[in-house]
């Protein structure tokens, strides 16, 4: 038994000196130049984001290499970049690594190292703000309930508060529920209301120390005449657009019905061009080969018999005798 509990205690002082010595930040570090300031958030538990900043980084070449508890550093898988230079780091996360120690190493110009290490990151959790704000009025008189889409994270896990201001009033914060709809009363006739939800990690999954951002702002007024300024927009774009079909389908019934008249009272005259098109350039104008009459009644209609030649008729010219019925009548002499 006491071999077994000095074992114990040797073991357990060589952990402390491994930990001491793997979180120390002078161990294989050649700065700790603070002057560059590392920063590394969780973003709504899917993956760890470290971001770098100091004045005057540009040229300068950084490489960023980070180890979850005991493992072994690797290089950054994916970097965040502005203008062309590496601010930042994308990591991939296990659910369970935020319990777990983190460590990291930037190397800047390759002559100069920054270690920053964490005991842990539960506490550095930065969730995603609400989304899809809906508010409405609820069956209590004078109350009024805003409504949201959360983090698909476990509904205890995280808390939600609620900033909301009458008109342009000073802005009124809840306290944290975990509910995903958070109501006020009572409310004033006539006033416009502005609502904002943001979200965070709760006690009872490891709270941290971080909240998300501001959600869209979302507003509501209890009096029909109030609106915001998108809302006459919507309504008269919904009402061209009825207006327009209601039009089209009437102009589309009128021509229908009006053609279908035009057709039955003023029928259309048919076009003989395209009926004598043959007529005219195949058979030249030659009506009983167009119209193909049979050898038989062709037949019954030639003539039999032949015609004579036409008589000459003459008419008789005037003479100079005079004949009577006692003759000659002489004349007289002078």
């Amino acid at each position: 038994m006491t071999y077994l509990l000095t074992a114990a205690v040797i073991l357990f002082f060589f952990q402390g000196c491994w930990s001491r010595a793997q979180f120390s930040p002078s161990v294989g570090c050649t700065s700790t130049d603070y002057e560059v300031n590392v920063s590394c958030l969780i973003i709504n538990l899917d993956y760890v984001e470290c971001n770098w900043t100091k004045p005057q980084m540009q040229h300068i070449n950084y490489t960023f290499s980070s180890a979850f508890s005991w493992d072994s550093f690797s290089e950054c898988p994916e970097y965040l970049q502005e203008q062309g230079q590496s601010v930042g780091c994308k990591i991939p996360l296990d659910a369970t690594q935020r319990f777990q120690p983190f460590r990291t190493k930037l190397y800047v110009g390759g002559y100069q190292t920054i270690c920053k290490n964490y005991t842990d990151l539960k506490q550095r959790v930065k969730l995603n703000p609400p989304s899809i704000l809906s508010v409405n009025s609820s069956a209590r008189e004078g109350e009024v309930c805003v409504r949201w889409i959360g983090s698909k994270i476990k509904k205890n896990c995280v808390n939600y508060t609620v900033a909301y201001r009458k008109a342009s009033g000073p802005w009124k914060i809840s306290i944290p529920v975990m509910s995903s709809s958070y109501c006020v009363s009572p409310v004033a006739s006539g006033v416009l209301y502005t609502f904002q939800v943001r979200s965070s990690m709760s006690d009872m999954c490891g709270a941290s120390d971080f909240w998300s951002d501001w959600s869209d702002p979302v507003q509501w007024s209890n009096n029909k005449d109030v609106m915001t300024a998108e809302q006459p927009q919507v309504y008269w774009h919904v009402l061209g657009s009825v207006l327009g079909v209601i039009v089209l389908i009437c102009l589309s019934l009128l021509l229908y019905y009006s053609e279908r008249i035009r057709v039955v009272f003023v029928p259309v005259v048919p076009d003989p061009s395209k009926s004598l098109q043959d007529l005219f350039k195949k058979y030249n104008g030659n009506v009983e080969s167009w119209v193909y009459i049979n050898r038989e009644l062709k037949d019954a209609f030639e003539t039999d018999f032949t015609e004579s030649p036409p008589c000459v008729v003459c008419e008789a010219g005037p003479t100079f005798e005079t004949k009577t019925e006692d003759g000659p009548v002489e004349q007289p002499v002078s």
